[in-house]
């Protein structure tokens, strides 16, 4: 479904990603891992073609999204932000209505109402449907951004940090949405996050960067604690809880016992 090839990009000369190349199949949710300044960002924004790449292609079911024209590119492709900066007087209704506007010519049809009306039961904001965006919560509002995304019909998806700013609670109904959302309409899902824990739970695949290149793509295999120490600098035990692997630092672990046996000794 999302084929990226050989990307390339630098900001003011200086290397941001090189060469990075994956695919994302239709169902599937891949999580982008890396440190700050990896470049997780920038392969999103050079994918949806914010940024231009300084070579490579981007393919959307096999087609060059660079000889998309832009209301295309937003049929096929839907972007959730880290945070909600639209018109807080909208209600959610209107909201998601928003996403159909890469389908509509001349005015909202009954079709437009009718996929907004199936996005908003879906994702069970019926309750919330007109109330205003400046009346929800920090979670709620995310699920909205999600269904406005949704009711692109897109069958790729972008999310930068969608969890960004959320309780633990908010964390994981925001992410549920997303995987279920992903699962069930088959659309090839890219995501930058920056808990690993997170990724773990919901993901089905791991691409991490670092230094703008990929240093490991696959599934839960490639979480082991040799790599996630290279990528980010931190000694971890990689543990298996029911089927579902958990990343547990060390480095936090030992500062703790450190702190209990100075305490100990005082």
């Amino acid at each position: 479904m999302l084929s990226v090839n050989g990307i390339s990009f630098a900001y003011n000369c200086k290397s941001v990603l090189n060469g990075v190349r994956f695919d994302v199949a239709g169902g599937e949710l891949c999580s982008i891992l890396g440190n700050n300044g990896a470049g997780k960002s920038t392969l999103l924004k050079c994918i949806l073609r914010v940024l231009q790449p300084r070579e490579g292609s981007v393919l959307i079911e096999g087609e060059d999204a660079s000889h998309m024209k832009r209301m295309e590119l937003a049929r096929r492709m839907g972007y959730v932000a880290q945070k909600e900066s639209g018109n807080a007087r909208l209600t959610v209704f209107d909201a998601v209505l928003m996403g159909r506007r890469p389908h509509i010519n001349w005015g909202v049809g009954e079709k437009d109402l009718e996929v907004v009306r199936g996005v908003v039961e879906a994702l069970e904001l019926e309750d919330l449907s007109l109330r205003y965006l400046d009346e929800l919560s920090g979670g709620e509002l995310q699920k909205v951004v999600i269904a406005r995304a949704l009711a692109q019909e897109p069958g790729v998806m972008l999310l930068d940090e969608p969890t960004s700013n959320l309780d633990l609670r908010n964390q994981l109904e925001v992410m549920e949405t997303v995987r279920r959302a992903v699962t069930e309409r088959g659309i090839a899902a890219l995501m930058a996050i920056h808990d690993v824990n997170l990724a773990l739970r919901f993901s089905h695949k791991f691409m991490l960067l670092r230094g703008g290149v990929i240093f490991a793509c696959g599934g839960a295999e490639v979480i082991t604690s040799g790599n996630i120490q290279e990528v980010y600098g931190v000694k971890v035990e990689v543990e298996t809880l029911g089927e579902r692997k958990i990343i547990i630092p060390l480095q936090t672990m030992e500062a703790k016992a450190v702190t209990r046996e100075e305490q100990h000794a005082r």
